[in-house]
């Protein structure tokens, strides 16, 4: 957080970074890491959550939301990117060569996507209460009144959007009841036994003096990361939304896509590691429906935005919200 201090008070503007791909990129996996120290601190390199168009922020008013979208269609499908990333993930060409997910939304009829930057290294209820502050403003502010809006979530990005979902519920927000969909790509909704398995060994290392300073520093580790270890209560927080009288959880469908290495999404080893981050079981939600889960075989858990087959299921999904 220091060094992030020294860097900026050397830049022209913190505008300069966020909206470079190096710049941003950079950016990013130190908010991933120190995400909510530098928001303490006031440190210009912390990220503000916020659309973003061509690395840019876009201003959530009437005027401006028509200027950047001026084919702006009356379905908005809301994409967050996962830890230490942008929104960039979504724009990256796909494994067969063909376009990115993000331009084979916006290229089909009807849909509109809208890309979100976030800091992942705040605790990810917070980021859905920010979130569902700007979904608000954002759909009051639509060029096409009464938008339906669906969100799509990659790893992190998939919590923080089934947060921003309860979050508001809770708050009363307008936008819960125009919401179709939250669709999960990867996203460890029970924790990830990675970074759980990092957070033990941070535990292990205090017994040490030598091996002290590195636990002291895997613990400063953001609230984001750590989030990661069991979900960051967004499954409670559901559920206490589920209860409130009124509540919109039943109007929205919740998809998963989840992924294992092995061919066979059935096999001893793939239902063991997953997709070596996230464990299906933790990917689905430990949902029970086969109709809103799709488990695919072969696959990592960062090949998972570069996979047409992903491409396609969202689309399927998407789709049934027309």
């Amino acid at each position: 957080a220091g060094a992030g201090a020294l860097v900026a008070a050397r830049l022209p503007t913190a505008n300069a970074v966020s909206g470079s791909r190096t710049g941003s990129g950079i950016q990013a996996a130190l908010n991933a890491v120190w995400g909510d120290e530098l928001i303490a601190r006031g440190n210009a390199l912390a990220v503000s959550l916020s659309v973003r168009v061509k690395g840019r922020a876009v201003t959530i008013d009437q005027a401006a939301l028509a200027a950047t979208y001026p084919n702006a269609t009356d379905h908005v499908v809301v994409m967050l990117h996962g830890l230490g990333q942008t929104e960039r993930c979504w724009q990256s060409a796909l494994a067969d060569g063909a376009a990115s997910i993000h331009d084979v939304l916006q290229a089909r009829a009807g849909l509109s996507p809208v890309l979100v930057r976030y800091n992942s290294g705040l605790s990810v209820l917070q980021s859905g209460a920010y979130l569902a502050e700007l979904m608000e403003s954002l759909s009051a502010n639509w060029p096409v009144p009464e938008p339906r809006i669906s969100l799509v979530g990659y790893s992190m990005g998939g919590l923080v959007a089934r947060s921003a979902y309860a979050s508001g519920i809770t708050a009363g927000q307008r936008w819960v009841q125009q919401t179709r969909d939250l669709i999960s790509v990867g996203a460890p909704h029970h924790g990830s036994p990675i970074v759980r398995g990092a957070f033990a060994g941070s535990r292990a290392l205090r017994i040490a003096r030598t091996s002290r300073p590195l636990s002291d520093f895997l613990e400063t580790a953001s609230s984001g990361i750590k989030d990661l270890q069991d979900g960051g209560g967004v499954a409670e927080m559901l559920e206490e939304a589920a209860a409130i009288p009124g509540g919109a959880l039943t109007g929205v469908r919740q998809h998963f896509v989840a992924a294992v290495v092995t061919g066979s999404d059935r096999h001893p080893v793939g239902l063991l590691v997953g997709d070596l981050v996230v464990r299906v079981p933790s990917a689905t939600g430990r949902t029970r429906s086969s109709h809103n889960v799709r488990v695919l075989g072969g696959r990592r858990h960062f090949g998972l935005l570069s996979d047409p087959d992903v491409v396609g299921r969202l689309l399927d999904w998407l789709e049934l919200s027309a």
